[in-house]
């Protein structure tokens, strides 16, 4: 199975100016805990994550809503990808290997066309018995 089976396609994305209570916002409306920062020529940056919303180190004392803070402070720089035509075993490993939540899937020309989440490895293991080949 293909991480492009079992990815997030509609993926919630920000800019780097984009402030920390709309992010807290969206990703509240949208149900979901991260998202990929990308600049106005669509160049993935980082990523931001309910968790760098609550990291005073990120975002001040205050509370997301009420901080200045953009995307672009709050961020983690380091983005951790795999491809649409990646396997999801390979996905898995990715994940445990680098310790992430959330890997962006690009396409062949680096193009962001998903998120795959380690809900949706377990989803692709129950469904198929207990495999993720």
């Amino acid at each position: 199975m293909l991480v492009s089976d079992i990815m997030t396609r509609n993926v919630l994305t920000v800019s780097p100016d984009a402030s920390v209570q709309d992010i807290a916002w969206g990703l509240r409306i949208r149900g979901v805990s991260g998202a990929p920062v990308k600049d106005g020529d669509g160049h993935l940056l980082g990523i931001v994550s309910r968790t760098d919303l609550n990291d005073p180190s990120r975002v001040g004392e205050s509370a997301p809503e009420s901080s200045q803070t953009t995307a672009g402070e709050a961020m983690t720089p380091a983005l951790f990808a795999v491809r649409d035509t990646d396997t999801v075993l390979d996905a898995a490993k990715r994940m445990v290997e680098t310790g992430t939540h959330r890997l962006v899937v690009v396409d062949a020309d680096g193009k962001l066309v998903g998120i795959v989440t380690p809900m949706d490895v377990l989803r692709c293991y129950v469904t198929r018995g207990g495999s993720l080949e």
